[in-house]
């Protein structure tokens, strides 16, 4: 492997500046050598920072790195030199820094495909700043000849690299930068579907264990070479999890979106950064989180955690909505890098705060992160660096010896994802390095301090010292001195921070046995005792003593910390079954874990695998306790369990719930059963359903209705039958009984529907439920009221007449003699309709519609044809109020925008809608680049209707599915045919029934900063 050491400054004259805040510093802060931290984080302090105006952010594009760093702001007191730029770095998507303080770098020149082997040149670069004047002054080669490379970290003999379908090792042993052999594959399998959510942000925990992200859209099956495909390991969202000692991977947490940031407080508690969900997450072992698409791999997950995040970057105000200004919230949703900063040179603010890139937002944005419950809040802090500068793509950032920040900028026009590689420019690329004051050289090389100087450099300010110290402790393996300085730290001192740096470092060298983490569990502070118990439990085959499983039950009772109860569930859910009963026993008793952000999920986590071993037992738990949504989870979980005896005990359990629990259990009961029309009616219902309908509680006796119609009582299908067409009755009752008539297909509904297309207040629940039924009569009643029908009914009741092969030719030859316009039909209903691949449809598609354009050139004529009609001076300016109306007929079913839209596909509000060529590649051509749990899947049911849809949900019972306008719950048995469409859900042609003005109308209010009014009359329609 060839290998190149440029001892020279290339490219010196265009990086030797500093650019300066305008502001005079008020004082800085000098790295220093102090040995001592801080005992507690100071709690966040205003920091001022400058707020551009909207048209600031993109004030600058392709500007030479000394240019544009020059063109960032940055608070008083800081500035930004050009560490490197083009040429000596190009395409920068990695970095780490070793314990030199040099900074190696991986660049990637084959995203976003990786290459054949014989053309990949990707390269691991070192740069080193000899004089310490901020700029790099040697460059190395350390690898080169690598493909798809997305994450680097240093450490244990060599260097770890992602690079898709392989997670490799670089040996290293001596430290002379020169690779000892070719790459080592440690781990493969990880997927390429979409090559920017595949492996990256390494990091090394204080538990020892490298981490990393993955992403939603990648669908990764991983293990070591050679293992069997059963054997694996899945993961398509997450954070997951390498111990370079024991061999061992696994998935730490699961879900969000394409996280790509990654880091951990002082206390150790880890945070992630993701992107077009909501951006903030505190990282919990064994925790599941919102996901931007797809299902969990636990079907019984039922509900998962959410951001902790108190503000969105993309739309302002609180909770989630407001001024609608993405630039005034912060820039936009594509997020990357996530640092907490313990680099101990900057001002005390900042410390143990979070920094992150917002690429749309071309800024670093800030959040200030304060303790709540068992977790974390985020709020918006000031934004710390604005780039003004279009073409910034800060992928990444770090502190380091000086406690000083380098970022390394992608810098490319191209903001998006695109799957062929000449949309990027190979040319740029660029690090920063981020100053505070006048900070002095240092110079360090850790590796030759003895291990009391690195046992010592626990207590430095400077979090880098203590992360490559421990780790280089934990390189060097059990030591007698290490122990008992670290020890003596442990016992003396009273910061938590100080005490957990030296527990986690005694761990790494395995000098924290089961009698010293068992004392840690009664430290004063609730970190320690949480980290104590963490460690307890990293490996996952440990068996419970009956000493430590008493003391473990005692406190989860009686400890008084819901941090402590979060690493209790955690640790829970990392235990055999049988060890989990007395523990979770005591967490269920604490009620003020009910409103906890995330103990009930987490709880819950814990406690689903124990339905199988007892079900009696898991119910007497979950009631006994004091947490009301595990009552409702643990009868749903039984009840998936489907045996006649689950569900006679969940009845019979119900008919001894007291007041309070009873709704519960009916939700949970009519939940577990949504996937099966019928099942034999238990002993016990009849006595408990007549306690139920003399309880005079409204909503209890409508539930219990719909269960005693699934269990076949032909009394209560007429009460439900009555009451969908009492006139009188609650428009919300009236539609829960037509979806439970709907569910076990009552044959007497049938009829009924085509009379409620004259009532008003239940037409549209009819219209949707009309498509249920083969009913020939449907469509020509259906059309005979089409013209009186609202917007929204209208797409109702088209998307019924496309639900069958019959249905679909009476709604074209309706089109035909112009019945109904041409464009009431959208692109989606065509694709719809085709989905059939019945010929005849086929041709009268072609007469009544035209044609789809499907090919790649077709696509492309069209996208220059909208941006040249788009761009059209010599028309009216376009209005974006029309516009608005256009994307709620047209988009705002599937998509958010401003916080008004369905939840099918992605949020729209901080995408990068305002440039022209993103805009227009998505709509024009949406499967481009899609992530698999965006395709759509076609259902051909038994009875003939066809279902077009994303999936939401799936059991052993039943398919929860999202159509155009309805979320569908199909039972798994009435399933003749299922494909999966090489589609995106959003269609090709969705601009073809528009006018030019609508179109122009169109993208002037996707392209604005700011909500806009509907015109006068204008429905809106959102997602069911």
């Amino acid at each position: 492997m060839l290998l190149r050491c440029l001892q020279t400054r290339p490219g010196r004259s265009r990086q030797a500046f500093s650019i300066q805040a305008s502001s005079a510093l008020a004082f800085f802060l000098l790295l220093g050598t102090n040995p001592v931290c801080d005992a507690q984080s100071p709690a966040p302090k205003p920091v001022t920072a400058p707020t551009p105006s909207e048209p600031d952010r993109y004030a600058h594009a392709g500007l030479p790195a000394v240019d544009a760093a020059r063109a960032m702001t940055v608070p008083p007191g800081f500035s930004v030199k050009v560490f490197a730029a083009e040429p000596d770095i190009r395409q920068p998507v990695a970095m780490a820094i070793d314990d030199r303080g040099r900074l190696w770098v991986a660049e990637n020149y084959s995203y976003p495909v990786r290459v054949p082997e014989d053309q990949a040149h990707d390269r691991i670069l070192i740069f080193e700043d000899t004089d310490g004047d901020g700029h790099f002054d040697r460059r190395k080669v350390f690898a080169e000849k690598l493909n798809m490379v997305s994450g680097l970290e240093l450490g244990f003999g060599g260097v770890w690299v992602g690079a898709a379908p392989q997670f490799l090792f670089i040996p290293d042993a001596d430290g002379d930068d020169r690779p000892d052999g070719p790459p080592r594959v440690v781990l493969d399998g990880w997927g390429l579907q979409d090559t920017q959510e595949t492996l990256n942000t390494f990091s090394w925990g204080p538990d020892g264990w490298l981490y990393g992200c993955h992403g939603v859209f990648t669908h990764s099956r991983v293990g070591k070479p050679g293992t069997p495909d059963a054997q694996r390991t899945p993961i398509n969202a997450g954070i997951w999890r390498y111990h370079p000692r024991q061999k061992r991977f696994e998935v730490f947490a699961h879900g969000t979106s394409n996280p790509w940031g990654f880091d951990f407080n002082d206390r150790g508690q880890a945070f992630l950064t993701a992107c077009v969900i909501p951006h903030l997450y505190h990282v919990i072992q064994g925790g599941r989180y919102f996901r931007q698409a797809g299902q969990h791999f636990n079907p019984y997950t039922y509900d998962d955690i959410k951001t902790i995040a108190v503000h969105r970057h993309w739309v302002g105000g609180s909770p989630h909505s407001g001024n609608a200004m993405s630039d005034s919230a912060g820039g936009g949703h594509a997020h990357a890098g996530a640092m907490l900063y313990l680099g101990g040179a900057w001002p005390a603010e900042y410390r143990d705060q979070l920094f992150m890139n917002n690429i749309h937002g071309a800024r670093i944005n800030m959040d200030l992160l304060s303790q709540s419950g068992s977790g974390y809040i985020g709020n918006r802090g000031p934004d710390f660096l604005l780039s003004n500068d279009s073409w910034s793509q800060i992928l990444n950032l770090q502190y380091g010896p000086d406690g000083q920040v380098y970022m390394i900028d992608w810098y490319d026009r191209n903001q998006c994802h695109h799957r062929e590689q000449e949309v990027h420019d190979r040319s740029n690329g660029r690090i920063y390095k981020v100053v505070y004051g006048n900070p002095k050289p240092v110079h360090v090389d850790l590796k030759k301090l003895t291990t009391a100087q690195l046992v010592d450099l626990q207590l430095n300010a400077n979090d880098w010292y203590v992360r490559h110290a421990r780790r280089i402790l934990q390189e060097r393996g059990a030591d007698a001195e290490a122990a008992s300085r670290l020890k003596t730290i442990l016992a003396d001192n009273s910061a938590d921070t100080r005490r957990l740096r030296a527990l986690w470092c005694l761990h790494v060298i395995r000098a924290a046995d089961e009698a010293l983490l068992t004392k840690m569990l009664a430290d004063p502070s609730p970190w320690v005792r949480g980290w104590a118990i963490q460690l307890l439990f990293e490996n996952p085959d440990r068996q419970l003593s009956a000493e430590l499983s008493d003391k473990l039950a005692q406190m989860a009772r009686g400890d008084d910390s819901p941090v402590v109860r979060l690493y209790l569930a955690s640790v829970c859910g990392r235990m055999s079954h049988a060890a989990r009963w007395p523990i979770l026993a005591g967490l269920l008793s604490h009620a003020d874990d009910v409103k906890d952000h995330n103990l009930p999920l987490m709880y819950w986590y814990a406690i689903e695998p124990l339905a199988p071993d007892s079900p009696r037992r898991l119910l007497e738990l979950a009631s006994g306790g004091r947490i009301p949504l595990l009552v409702e989870y643990s009868v749903r979980r039984i009840g998936s369990l489907g045996s006649p005896e689950a569900i006679e005990l969940l009845v019979e359990s119900l008919g001894r719930a007291d007041a309070g629990k009873r709704q519960l259990f009916l939700d949970g009961l009519d939940l577990s059963l949504r996937g099966r029309r019928q099942v034999p009616m238990p002993p016990s219902w009849p006595a408990v359903a007549k306690t139920l309908r003399a309880s005079g509680d409204v909503r209890l006796q409508d539930t219990a209705l719909a269960l005693a119609a699934t269990f076949g009582d032909a009394h209560a299908a007429n009460e439900l039958l009555a009451l969908v067409t009492d006139r009188h009755a609650e428009k919300s009752r009236r539609e829960k009984a037509l979806a439970a008539l709907l569910k076990v297909r009552v044959p007497q509904l049938e009829p009924l529907l085509l009379k409620l297309l004259d009532d008003e207040a239940m037409r549209a629940p009819a219209l949707r439920a009309l498509a249920a039924y083969g009913d020939p009569q449907a469509p020509a009643a259906i059309l005979n009221f089409y013209s009186h029908l609202s917007s929204l009914e209208k797409q109702d009741a088209l998307a019924t007449l496309a639900s069958r092969v019959g249905y679909a030719r009476q709604l074209l030859a309706a089109l035909e003699r112009k019945a109904i316009p041409a464009s009431d039909l959208s692109a989606e209903l065509m694709r719809q309709l085709r989905n059939f691949k019945d010929a005849k449809l086929d041709e009268q598609i072609e007469r009544s519609w035209g044609t789809l354009r499907e090919t790649a050139a077709d696509k492309a004529k069209l996208i220059t044809h909208y941006k040249a009609l788009a761009g059209n001076r010599s028309l009216p300016t376009p209005d974006p109020a029309l516009g608005r109306a256009v994307f709620a007929r047209t988009c705002q079913q599937c998509h958010t925008m401003f916080g008004t839209g369905g939840k099918v596909g992605p949020e729209l509000t901080g995408s990068n809608r305002a440039n022209l060529d993103y805009l227009l590649s998505n709509v024009v051509d949406p499967s481009a680049v899609i992530g698999r749990d965006y395709v759509a899947q076609i259902i051909l049911m038994d009875d003939g209707r066809l279902l077009t849809g994303l999936v939401r949900g799936e059991d052993s019972d039943s398919l929860t599915l999202v159509t155009a306008n309805d979320t569908i719950v199909v039972p798994k048995n009435e399933i003749e045919q299922r494909t999966t469409s090489k589609s995106s859900m959003m269609p090709d042609d969705i601009l073809k029934p528009l006018t030019d003005e609508q179109v122009r109308a169109l993208i002037a209010y996707m392209a604005s900063p700011r909500q806009v009014p509907l015109p006068p009359g204008t429905a809106v329609s959102v997602k069911r």
